[in-house]
């Protein structure tokens, strides 16, 4: 396989979570440096974008502005929406979205239009260019279970009206758009704001294959970016469907793994690691070396579901506080890990990270990552190609909280009590672990 294939992937994180504007800084930079990995038609690239924290100074410092506590840009039942809104018919289409959000008793406290520009598109991208609007919005009622209620609220939005929801979240932020990522910051003016912080930052460029480039369809989606194609996607929607899972409008094959991911955590009460070892499962060959317990757990798995959406792929995720990062079962998608003093780093290519003066880069294509919040004692910097089938999970940390990485046997013996078709189809809460989202 060509290191060259497929789309771009950049993860940036800081090991102390504190937000700064050098993550979100570095991460565009890494798009750009992995342009080649972006399609482009008559000098515009298929698409770029980034996930993100919340930036909550920049919504507190708005919501002081418009004469609201700045202070509700930190409660926990706080959260932001982003939406691309067909500019056609726009006004109506965005009422209705007010009405759902109502009935959800969900609370809007700022809307924001007017954060980008169009000059920074080229002609293709203009005229296609949906409404970016922005929401600020508190979800009333108990904080435990907004991530669910959002959830449901960006379902019904999707069913209903021709609103696409970019992010829904009490966490993190999407921005995106058909072109190349030099034009991010100069279409969106909060990625401009020396205000935006963020901790971390997850950024693609994308190289459409076997669908039209479109905003909607640019990557990162609301919680997962990938590199690569899907090859089980049909058998993924009949899955899906017989969930009963909300899959995309007329969406790709991302959008719907992305759609898949957040139904079974936020609609079925699975832990993210879960979904994600449901949806990329190992191999045969892999599972046989596995304790009995994981072993029965991917047995029952395999013969509830099958193969939810293998690869071959490298993939980013984040739900609530949990990043996670992977490559299918055969590791046919190039994701090298670098680690530094300060962050954590994943990308397609390592060549955007310069190197410091004595460090070492060994390539381990079989190697498993399996801490990713140790730091190497042996050299200032560690660069390690993500082999077959790692799973790599940190915990931005949050005060009184671990972020230590839970085992793989441990999350497989969580899941064998979960996946029956039984419990799967269960509509109970997510369990008390589940990520703020």
């Amino acid at each position: 396989m060509d290191e060259r294939d497929a789309c771009a992937l950049v993860a940036i994180a800081a090991k102390d979570g504190r937000p700064t504007r050098e993550i979100l800084a570095e991460t565009v930079r890494g798009l750009e440096c992995l342009a080649h990995r972006s399609g482009s038609i008559d000098g515009e690239g298929d698409g770029s974008g980034v996930l993100t924290d919340i930036p909550r100074e920049l919504w507190a410092d708005a919501l002081g502005a418009s004469g609201i506590d700045p202070g509700l840009a930190l409660d926990r039942r706080s959260a932001v929406a982003h939406l691309f809104v067909p500019r056609c018919d726009d006004e109506a289409v965005e009422a209705e979205v007010r009405r759902i959000l109502a009935r959800h008793r969900i609370r809007i406290l700022l809307e924001r239009h007017g954060t980008t520009r169009s000059a920074a598109l080229g002609p293709r991208a203009r005229a296609g260019e949906p409404r970016f609007w922005q929401l600020a919005l508190q979800v009333l009622g108990p904080a435990r279970r907004a991530g669910r209620r959002l959830y449901r609220v960006g379902v019904e939005i999707e069913r209903s009206t021709p609103a696409t929801i970019v992010s829904l979240s009490r966490s993190t932020v999407v921005y995106k758009l058909r072109g190349h990522p030099q034009q991010l910051g100069a279409y969106f003016t909060d990625l401009a704001d020396p205000r935006f912080r963020t901790s971390m930052a997850f950024g693609h460029n994308r190289y459409a294959t076997n669908t039209t480039t479109s905003f909607e369809r640019v990557q990162p989606f609301a919680a997962f970016a990938h590199n690569g194609e899907i090859n089980t996607i049909s058998r993924l929607r009949d899955e899906a469907t017989s969930l009963g899972l909300s899959l995309s409008r007329d969406g790709s094959d991302s959008q719907d793994v992305d759609a898949t991911l957040r139904g079974l955590v936020l609609g079925r009460g699975l832990d993210p690691i879960e979904a994600l070892e449901l949806l990329f499962p190992p191999i045969v060959n892999e599972v046989r070396r596995m304790d009995p317990q994981a072993q029965d757990a991917f047995a029952r798995a395999r013969a509830a579901f099958g193969p939810f959406a293998q690869g071959p792929a490298a993939f980013l995720a984040r739900l609530g506080d949990l990043c996670l990062v992977g490559v299918d079962a055969m590791g046919l998608r190039p994701l090298w890990h670098v680690e530094t003093d300060e962050t954590h780093v994943f990308a397609s290519e390592r060549g955007f990270i310069p190197r410091a003066a004595g460090a070492t880069s060994t390539r381990a294509r079989s190697a498993r990552v399996s801490s990713p919040c140790a730091r190497s004692a042996a050299a200032h910097r560690r660069t390690t190609a993500v082999g077959s089938r790692p799973v790599v999970r940190w915990w931005l940390p949050r005060p009184r909280r671990s972020h230590g990485p839970a085992g793989r046997s441990s999350a497989s013996c969580r899941m064998r009590s979960r996946i029956s078709p039984s419990a799967a189809s269960s509509s109970s809460p997510p369990s008390a672990t589940s990520p703020r989202t």
